[in-house]
């Protein structure tokens, strides 16, 4: 994802501009950033590259201001992503290049004291930074999800980080949502890079972050213990944000098996709205959650619950809501009745009709773990996707 102008304005040195045109234009891409000195006419045109950010002083023009609306149309022919005018000659803009600026979505600026080098180098830094997160975030698509072989997955590794070790853990963290908003407290991510060291790498990943911490020694317990220091320190075990955990490697050829592992396992605690969760420990949500969009699982579970579904609609029971709970009672008929405050008895003819409506007698004996299976999936298919 490139750079855009309303991120480029969050830089230090650019936190002076003033905006005053082109408002809706703020999500146009910047490739890099230039300076127009003496170009006038169609020379701005054929020098300026698509998607550049423009500074000038606007000296070839400095005694000629009705010649600035020509020079914001030449950029606009350009497709540059902004104009940042240096305010030495020109206070004020006329108001038809403000027009004609905010018609096209160019955003135009006026700025001050800054050195136009300092923003160039900045804006310059800021693309690259971006860049190089982008090569990294298709590393990890590279790398999670395909099938490659560990000798690959390893290479791959030490492009993300060429400092990584042999021993560690991948996190997966998000921010959680506290009544269907969420919290605008964020952890400081260079500190969380500070405290675990080069050898592990904090990355920007899919709305949340990807954290894999690194190490020589090769003991479970204190790879728990030092990476979770680390999480805690920074911020991220506050209960602000939901983790996914995946299981301790001793080889980067696992790394990709990892990160899956993480975002899975945070996905497991998303679906029973838990603070963090641990890949190892999700039960039958390890084979689950992964197959989720296969066609045959979708197929298989699908049928079952329009079965349920269409049941209940024509005679207004209720009896898909009665198999959730069944399932999540772990098949236990007191205790789906005291979930769902109906007798016992009730319970159990319910559960006679569902498994008379899937025709479950010609599961052979199966006829709960194959219910329990379609409810589930169900359940991450509603909740997660």
């Amino acid at each position: 994802m490139a750079l855009t102008v309303h991120e480029a304005l969050k830089l230090d040195a650019l936190k002076r501009f003033r905006l005053i045109a082109g408002m809706n234009g703020l999500d146009r891409k910047i490739t890099r950033a230039g300076i127009l000195d003496h170009e006038v006419g169609k020379q701005v045109s054929d020098t300026v590259q698509v998607g550049e950010f423009i500074f000038s002083n606007l000296l070839a023009i400095r005694d000629k201001p009705e010649m600035i609306v020509d020079f914001v149309k030449h950029l606009i022919d350009a497709q540059a992503a902004c104009f940042a005018i240096k305010t030495i000659y020109f206070k004020e803009i006329p108001e038809d290049a403000i027009e004609l600026a905010h018609k096209h979505r160019l955003p135009l600026f006026l700025f001050d004291e800054t050195y136009v080098e300092t923003l160039i180098l900045e804006i310059d830094k800021a693309i690259n930074i971006q860049n190089h997160e982008q090569h990294i975030k298709l590393i990890i698509d590279q790398i999670s999800g395909c099938n490659l072989n560990e000798f690959r997955i390893r290479e791959l590794a030490y492009e993300i980080n060429r400092n990584f070790k042999k021993n560690f853990i991948v996190y997966f963290a998000r921010e959680a949502e506290v009544d269907g908003e969420n919290n605008t407290q964020l952890f400081n991510s260079s500190n969380l890079r500070q405290f675990l060291g080069e050898s592990c790498s904090v990355i920007s990943y899919r709305n949340g972050y990807l954290i894999i911490a690194t190490y020589d020694n090769d003991e479970r317990e204190y790879i728990k213990k030092a990476s979770e220091s680390s999480l805690r320190v920074s911020g991220l075990l506050d209960g602000k944000y939901r983790l996914g955990i995946s299981e301790i490697q001793n080889d980067l050829g696992a790394l990709g098996r990892a990160i899956d592992e993480s975002k899975y396992a945070y996905d497991f605690a998303s679906l029973h709205d838990m603070k963090q969760a641990t890949f190892l420990n999700m039960g039958i949500y390890q084979v689950l959650i992964p197959i989720i969009n296969d066609p045959w699982v979708y197929s298989f579970y699908k049928r079952m619950i329009d079965k349920l579904i269409y049941y209940d609609q024509d005679k207004g029971t209720d009896l898909l809501n009665t198999a959730i709970a069944y399932v999540e009672s772990e098949g236990n008929i007191q205790a789906t009745s005291k979930k769902l405050f109906q007798h016992t008895n009730t319970i159990r003819y319910r559960i006679r009709k569902i498994n008379e409506i899937l025709d479950s007698t010609r599961l052979k004996g199966m006829s709960y773990e194959t219910l329990a299976v379609a409810i589930r999936l169900h359940l991450i298919n509603s909740k997660l996707l």
